[in-house]
C-alpha cells in the first residue's frame, strides 16, 4: 500500500499543474477503493478509466457490475487488459468474447444509447469501451 499511496500523491500534484478548460475545480477526483465494492454512490460517477489492470483484480466480474452499479446514465467505462494467450499463471486473462459476454452480464448494453464495444490492439492487448444506457 506504501506505493499505491505514493502514486495517489503523485497524481495529485500533477493534477495541481493541470488547467483544461473542460474541467472546473474539484471535477476531477482519485478515489481509491476495491473494484469489486466501490466507495462510492449509485450513479454518482461520469466515466471510469480501468487502464490495463482488469486481469489484476481477482474478482473483475464484480468489478464491472460496481462500474455500473456508481456509472450514471451515459456514463462511460474504458477497460483494456491483457488477452490470451498469454497463460493464467499469475493473473487471469481474457479473450474478447469473454469481455464482451462479462460487460453484457454486468447489465452493460441495455437501454437506450447503450454501446457495448471489444477490440484487440496489437497481439495481447484487448479494450472494452462500453456507454452506459
Amino acid at each position: 500500500t506504501e506505493m499505491l499511496q505514493q502514486l495517489i500523491s503523485e497524481l495529485q500534484q500533477q493534477r495541481r499543474g493541470w488547467n483544461p478548460p473542460a474541467l472546473s475545480a474539484g471535477a476531477l477526483s482519485v478515489v481509491r477503493g476495491d473494484a469489486g465494492n466501490l466507495p462510492l454512490r449509485a450513479e454518482s460517477v461520469d466515466a471510469v478509466h480501468w487502464g490495463a489492470a482488469m486481469h489484476c483484480v481477482p474478482d473483475a466480474e464484480a468489478g464491472l457490475r460496481e462500474a455500473m452499479r456508481v456509472l450514471r446514465p451515459g456514463g462511460k467505462l474504458y477497460a483494456t487488459t491483457f488477452l490470451r494467450p498469454l497463460p493464467d499463471l499469475v493473473f487471469r486473462f481474457f479473450t474478447l468474447p469473454e469481455l464482451e459476454a462479462m460487460a453484457y452480464a454486468a447489465g452493460f448494453g441495455r437501454g437506450d444509447g447503450a454501446v457495448v464495444e471489444v477490440r484487440r490492439l496489437g497481439p495481447v492487448y484487448g479494450v472494452l469501451r462500453v456507454v452506459k444506457g
